[in-house]
């Protein structure tokens, strides 16, 4: 006797909904410090490359600690008070700690309110939020620092990040868990970290590391190329690519399964790297923006789909956050080591020599997750 289909739940409920809405208010500040804050310890107040990388690398090692979205909103504003490189390192630190409970939360909502069957689409549109995020936060940064100066970049990200707090409050968990206490017991390690949610989440951690160099330092690059206006653009470029290959994803994830969409993420990442460190022109930077727009915006949601496909589903909680703790940290350290490389090989040299090293993902990917089909619903 033929089992009964699975019902076919509805993705795009009002909480669903809302949380893409604030997803993209939350993360636009993010991605707007990312190419921003290093012109400003640069430009501004007159910083090296290493403490420029180094500004973004305590913020994102910071976020696997405690915060909020209220107070993300303040230490935004504190930004305007800074006036000097010790300042700016120690809000960009607190920024980091009150911003992990609005990253964990949102992603862990992203999954738990799409059906188990379309968990990579649904996954893959709160990415979407966050990549268009990544494309308005660096336009606006870039053209209010330039026009307006730093203090109206400030001022954008908390009120940008005050709007997202309060589209927050729409959002309804579902309860179903909620109103049965857990019983009372010490807590172990295994509450922190779920373990076969690591091999997906080392595989990202190696890509943002790479990814890292170019959100933090393209900018600064182009500036060094004579390219100021490519700069700008080059973001709405990556992000306007990682949104079409984050929309198609999500269903080609769900049908055909991890591989047929991580191995070309990687692929492009790479040549993506290869072209940028010997962009010359306009054309190539864009050319560069096309290919690790594709690379991220597939990367990022695929990846996470499988930690959630390769975990037990009432842990998916602790899957987000060790997911995005690796995430962060290969933001955090990609952010550092690039600044301290940048003296020594310059920056054509190290997005060169990060294309190789982003090959040799595949095989590690191969060996700890490509032989592992996620055994999730499939879509369509």
């Amino acid at each position: 006797m033929t089992a009964p289909a699975a019902p076919h739940l509805p993705l795009w409920t009002k909480s669903y909904t809302i949380t893409i809405l604030a997803t993209l208010f939350l993360f636009t500040p993010w991605a707007l410090f990312m190419p921003v804050l290093p012109l400003y310890v640069l430009e501004e107040l007159h910083g090296s490359p290493a403490t420029a990388g180094a500004a973004n690398a305590v913020f994102l090692i910071a976020m696997v600690l405690f915060g909020g979205g209220l107070l993300f909103t303040c230490t935004n504003f504190l930004f305007l008070a800074a006036g000097s490189t010790a300042t700016v390192m120690v809000l960009r630190f607190f920024n980091g700690v009150v911003f992990a409970i609005v990253n964990t939360s949102i992603s862990a909502l992203g999954g738990q309110l799409a059906p188990l069957s379309r968990k990579g689409e649904g996954l893959a549109y709160v990415a979407t939020a966050v990549t268009a995020a990544t494309a308005v936060g660096p336009f606006v940064g870039l053209s209010l620092a330039r026009s307006h100066g730093f203090p109206w970049v400030f001022s954008f990200c908390g009120l940008i990040a005050l709007a997202g707090s309060f589209i927050s409050l729409g959002i309804v968990v579902p309860g179903d868990r909620a109103d049965r206490p857990a019983p009372l017991r010490r807590m172990a390690l295994r509450d922190l970290y779920e373990a076969r949610a690591v091999p997906a989440s080392t595989i990202i951690l190696l890509m943002m590391v790479a990814i890292s160099a170019v959100l933090t330092f393209v900018s600064v690059y182009a500036a060094t190329l004579g390219l100021h206006g490519a700069a700008t653009y080059f973001f709405v470029v990556m992000a306007l690519c990682a949104i079409g290959a984050r929309l198609l994803t999500g269903r080609s994830y769900d049908r055909f399964g991890a591989d047929f969409v991580i191995y070309p993420a990687i692929a492009f990442l790479a040549c993506g790297l290869l072209i940028l460190g010997r962009a010359g022109t306009v054309s190539g930077m864009f050319s560069a923006a096309a290919l690790i727009g594709f690379a991220y915006g597939i990367a990022v949601p695929s990846l996470q789909a499988l930690a959630y496909h390769q975990s037990p589903p009432h842990r998916i909680g602790v899957v987000t956050a060790t997911y995005f703790t690796l995430f962060d940290l290969g933001m955090g350290a990609g952010s550092y080591l690039v600044g301290v490389c940048i003296p020594l090989v310059g920056y054509a040299n190290l997005y060169f020599l990060l294309s190789p090293f982003i090959l040799a993902v595949a095989p590690l990917y191969r060996l700890t997750c490509g032989r592992k089909r996620a055994c999730c619903g499939i879509s369509g």
